[in-house]
């Protein structure tokens, strides 16, 4: 049985809605696999059920004391996933505390706060997500492969 719900809102941007939010939490779990992999003690510098600003400070706090040998380079570019972590948080935070508005056109949007979310933003969001969650991936595969298994 195919849920169909009775709030108005368009196929199209509720897609979009659900993009940005899938690529933020495939961001996160990157996030949390990185921190797993330059921690001594694996999951449990992972904090359970924190919101992502804790999990932040856990990945730049294993970036920092980790007992691997990391290249100055590498160092740099963990540094700079972890900020792109963190703008993302802020960005998913305005688009999750939006609220919905009607447009003149009568089409169900997000926005509140000053800031309207029309979807080409919320895809824009999506993308800004997704390219951080690749470079993420990118440095976990591939630069952070030889240690720990």
């Amino acid at each position: 049985m195919t849920y169909d719900s009775r709030i108005p809102a368009d196929e199209e941007y509720l897609h979009s809605l659900g993009r940005a939010f899938y690529n933020f939490t495939y961001l996160e779990w990157i996030v949390v696999w990185t921190i797993v992999k330059l921690s001594d003690d694996g999951f449990k510098s992972v904090p359970s059920g924190k919101p992502a600003g804790e999990i932040a400070r856990a990945l730049i706090r294993a970036v920092e004391t980790t007992t691997l040998q990391l290249p100055s380079a590498l160092r740099s570019r963990l540094i700079r996933f972890h900020q792109s972590y963190r703008q993302a948080i802020s960005r998913r935070n305005k688009l999750l505390h939006a609220h919905p508005y009607t447009e003149e056109s009568g089409a169900q949007r997000l926005g509140g706060g000053g800031h309207k979310w029309p979807i080409d933003l919320v895809d824009e969001a999506a993308r800004f997500f997704e390219e951080a969650a690749i470079s993420g991936n990118t440095i976990f595969h591939e630069e952070l492969a030889w240690m720990r298994p």
